[in-house]
């Protein structure tokens, strides 16, 4: 067999090896909050709780879960989003946590979720994703005027609770959590996208080639 045609087909099973794995996947969690209350100091729902962490001079940090009809800084046509800079903060660490009522169990895992600056001016802000205490993805100091952007985040973990973490120090104005969805496994790696096209190239020359041959 052509040496071309040999990749090609080794890329190409690789990528059916994908697919499937991707279709194997199970979604874990899913929360929109659209289905909740909008309410400062917000205690959570059934997929996240809002973790009240009071702190020595009195503070307690929290968030806020706001949207249309009220605060008016979620996407636009996307009903409630999260305030992770609750509002009883007083320059507490950290300023707010979401943590996940579901724990997970050792695994590769797939998050996506939408997040943008606090829009209001502020100073930029620091949100943390954490799993069963161990940080997996931040979004370093993100400025109020970062717009809405959908981050996927694939790691493995030994188990544990998923966090969204403010780090605060709190102000009342924090980052702006929506969409979040979990799923088991990962996605495909830049690498193994680059071996398809190199596959779907390598066929298309060793057919052209041969209709050249044939024509010949």
């Amino acid at each position: 067999m052509n040496w071309k045609l040999t990749l090609a087909v080794a890329a190409l099973a690789s990528c059916a090896g994908m697919a499937q794995s991707a279709s194997a996947n199970t979604l874990v969690l899913s929360d929109n909050f659209n289905a909740d209350t909008q309410q400062l100091n917000w205690s959570g729902d059934s997929t996240f709780t809002s973790v009240a962490v009071p702190q020595s001079d009195g503070a307690v940090s929290s968030t806020d879960l706001i949207g249309p009809g009220g605060y008016e800084y979620c996407q636009a046509g996307q009903g409630n989003c999260v305030d992770l800079d609750g509002s009883t903060g007083g320059g507490n660490f950290p300023a707010g946590e979401l943590l996940s009522t579901a724990t997970l169990t050792a695994g590769l895992y797939t998050l996506t979720f939408d997040l943008s600056g606090n829009d209001r001016g502020d100073t930029a802000q620091t949100t943390d994703v954490l799993v069963g205490g161990h940080q997996v993805w931040t979004s370093g100091s993100l400025a109020s005027t970062s717009p809405w952007t959908t981050y996927t985040v694939s790691f493995n973990t030994a188990g544990g609770q998923l966090e969204f973490y403010e780090v605060g120090p709190s102000d009342n104005e924090g980052n702006l959590l929506d969409n979040v969805s979990l799923s088991t496994g990962g996605v495909p790696e830049p690498a193994s996208w680059a071996l398809m096209l190199i596959g779907f190239g390598a066929m298309g020359a060793v057919l052209r080639r041969r209709h050249a041959i044939s024509s010949a």
